[in-house]
């Protein structure tokens, strides 16, 4: 036993290469037309395991060696009040479950933005309606605006 060789005509082996040479570049091009014509919104996407390795603020961490921007949401920053309450709460939001996932954008600042669920619970819906982050409304297009109003008529964190 061995290997068998071709004992077909050499042009036809050349025109079947060529077939598939073209079927693969229009099946490229049609999955690239497909990506500009239907968006895949944040909720499509799969969501994929992370490990958590540190939290930089409230709305910035690190994970599976990633640095992560939580999608549509804006946390206080450092010279801001609430910035420590709110690091902590999402430190203890993504200990807490199984952290998980979906890639939505790249920041100018080449952070990843995903949006995040730990035991399956949206970590933005989380932080917002705890107070301790705002709704990113240019990006998330208002989003999370329920969780803003139940976080004002709670008058829970930011809107004490």
């Amino acid at each position: 036993m061995g290997i068998t060789r071709y004992a077909g005509d050499v042009e036809e082996l050349r025109d079947w290469g060529r077939a598939c040479l073209f079927l693969s570049i229009f099946i490229a091009v049609l999955v690239m037309a497909a990506s500009w014509v239907w968006p895949v919104s944040a909720d499509e996407l799969a969501h994929k395991p992370m490990a958590l390795e540190r939290v930089i603020d409230g709305d910035t961490f690190v994970a599976s060696g990633l640095k992560i921007r939580l999608w549509g949401v804006d946390a206080p920053e450092k010279n801001e009040p609430l910035f420590r309450n709110s690091t902590l709460a999402l430190q203890y939001v993504l200990e807490s479950g199984a952290l998980t996932c979906a890639q939505v954008d790249t920041d100018r600042y080449k952070r990843i933005v995903m949006q995040c669920a730990s035991d399956g619970v949206d970590v933005g819906s989380l932080m917002v309606r705890a107070g301790f982050a705002r709704d990113f409304g240019r990006y998330s297009k208002g989003f999370y605006a329920q969780e803003v109003d139940a976080a004002r008529e709670a008058a829970q964190g930011l809107w004490q």
